[in-house]
C-alpha cells in the first residue's frame, strides 16, 4: 500500500490544532514554551511557521526549502496574533494540501515539516509521542529515502521496529544500528545530538555515519525526548 503523505499531514494537522485549542483554553502561558528543538522559537512560532509553510506551497512561492530568513517572516507576520486565529488560517488550507501532497503536486518536505515540527512541539511540551500508524510509515519512506542516497564508504544497516534500512556505499566497513523510529526519526531530521545518536544501539563504529545522517546537519545541544506510550 502506498504512504499517502496528505493523509499523515492531516493527522498531524488535527493533533497540533487540538493541542493549541487545549492550551489556549487552559494554560495560555505554555503558548510560550521555547522549543528546544528550534532555537528562539516558542510553541506558537512554530505553530505559525506551519501556517506559514501552507500558505506558501498553496500559492507556489516554495520552490525548495525555506531560508531562515523566510521562515522568521512567516513567524514574525504572525507574532501577537492569537493562536486561535493562526490555526483559523490554517483550516481552510488542510484539504488542499492533503490533495496535493497524496498526489505529490506537493512535495515531500511539506509533509515532513509538519511530522517534525509536531514531535518539535511534542518535546517541548513533555507530551507522548504520536500514534505510529500516523506517522511511522512516512517516517520509514523519508529515513529510508535518505539513508540510501548517503555517499559514506560502507554499509549502514538500521534496524528499526521491524524494518531494515540500508545506505552507504558498500566498499568498505558495515555498521548496524538498532534504534526505535521514533528516535531514528528525530536524528535523521537534525533532532538529536551527537552524543544522543553516539548512544544508539550501534554495533560497528558510529562515527562515519552520525553527521551525514543528519538533514539539516549536526547539532551539539541535547534534545529531550518525548514520552513513550
Amino acid at each position: 500500500m502506498p504512504v499517502l503523505l496528505g493523509d499523515a499531514y492531516r493527522d498531524a494537522h488535527g493533533r497540533v490544532d487540538a493541542r493549541m485549542r487545549s492550551l489556549a483554553a487552559l494554560d495560555p502561558d505554555a503558548l510560550g514554551t521555547l522549543v528546544p528543538a528550534c532555537p528562539g522559537w516558542t510553541v506558537h512560532a512554530v505553530v505559525s511557521h506551519l501556517v506559514g509553510i501552507a500558505a506558501d506551497a498553496l500559492a507556489g512561492r516554495l520552490t525548495g526549502p525555506p531560508d531562515d530568513e523566510w521562515t522568521a517572516g512567516q513567524v514574525d507576520q504572525r507574532l501577537g496574533v492569537p493562536v486561535e486565529d493562526v490555526l483559523a488560517e490554517w483550516a481552510p488550507l488542510v484539504d488542499p494540501m492533503v490533495a496535493g501532497l497524496n498526489d505529490r503536486r506537493i512535495p515531500p518536505p511539506a509533509c515532513a515539516d509538519a511530522l517534525v515540527h509536531e514531535g518539535d512541539v511534542v518535546e517541548a511540551l513533555g507530551d507522548e509521542v504520536p500514534p505510529v500508524e500516523t506517522w511511522g510509515g512516512v517516517a520509514t519512506m523519508l529515513c529510508g529515502g535518505w539513508l540510501k542516497g548517503l555517499r559514506v564508504p560502507g554499509t549502514l544497516v538500521v534496524r528499526t521496529d521491524g524494518k531494515e534500512l540500508t545506505g552507504g556505499t558498500g566498499d568498505g566497513p558495515t555498521a548496524t544500528l538498532t534504534v526505535g523510529r521514533w528516535e531514528f526519526f528525530r536524528g535523521v531530521f537534525s533532532r538529536r545530538s551527537l552524543d544522543q545518536m553516539r548512544a544508539w544501539d550501534w554495533d560497528g563504529d558510529p562515527e562515519p555515519w552520525l553527521a551525514p545522517l543528519c538533514v539539516f546537519g549536526p547539532r551539539t545541544d541535547d534534545v529531550p525526548p518525548a514520552r513513550e506510550h
